[in-house]
């Protein structure tokens, strides 16, 4: 879903700016496949939400070097309580995850907060997770992401199990070598023995479980795919749905 798929990037964005780092408009763009104009939004949103906070930061642009920055940022071990507030916004408005994994994330996210905004931090937890409400028939997410991820870490050949209806086959082999966020959701992407050459995809609520097997594939597998690869192809997918 596209709301969704701005605020993660929009997240993303504000992260690498509170720790200090400078964001490089072309390469930003062409990573996250977005327009100039896109990101210019982007910028000006994060800008815009800094001055209603009131918090006296704000974007500034090096002309010489090309790039944005928040100057004197960067303290890194810690949440702002402005940072927890921007991050519990996103996640509740978008619905990403589970009840109780949103609100073990939270209660994470409060742990770190500045010490002098700790009680304060804590009200604001208590607050988000009374009133978050998780999609109807929503299973656990973060589980099944952290599982996937460490597989492709390890490079583990998995065996998914398929719900019923998505594909002909029910038992797929696998070689997974990356997780990509979509419009309409997260993608396992990888390679199957039999086809190594062409790079698939499957939405993550297509799969109702995986197996890991004792097998490892090689580090040639992992080092075909590129980024730019698996957003052309879920690109390609998201196209295809709407004509169907």
């Amino acid at each position: 879903m596209e709301n969704k798929d701005r605020a993660i990037r929009i997240l993303k964005m504000y992260e690498s700016l509170r720790k200090g780092r400078e964001i490089h408009k072309v390469p930003f763009c062409t990573e996250h496949g977005i327009s100039g104009r896109t990101f210019d939004r982007d910028i000006e949103k994060i800008r815009l939400f800094l001055s209603e906070e009131y918090s006296g930061e704000d974007v500034q642009y090096h002309f010489d070097r090309g790039s944005y920055q928040i100057p004197s940022s960067g303290e890194g071990g810690t949440l702002s309580l402005l940072e927890l507030q921007i991050i519990a916004k996103i996640l509740k408005s978008d619905q990403v995850l589970e009840k109780g994994e949103y609100e073990g994330l939270m209660r994470s996210l409060q742990s770190v907060a500045e010490k002098g905004e700790r009680e304060e931090a804590r009200k604001f937890v208590l607050n988000e997770m009374g009133q978050y409400e998780e999609k109807t028939g929503m299973k656990a997410f973060m589980k099944l992401l952290g599982d996937l991820l460490k597989c492709i870490t390890d490079q583990n050949i998995i065996r998914l199990k398929l719900k019923e209806g998505c594909e002909k086959q029910s038992q797929v082999k696998f070689f997974p070598v990356a997780v990509e966020y979509h419009f309409s959701g997260f993608y396992l992407l990888g390679y199957r023995p039999e086809e190594e050459q062409e790079l698939v995809a499957f939405e993550l609520d297509e799969i109702d479980s995986f197996q890991m097997t004792l097998q490892k594939y090689g580090k040639e597998i992992l080092a075909r795919y590129s980024y730019q690869e698996g957003k052309e192809l879920l690109k390609n997918l998201e196209e295809q749905r709407r004509k169907d």
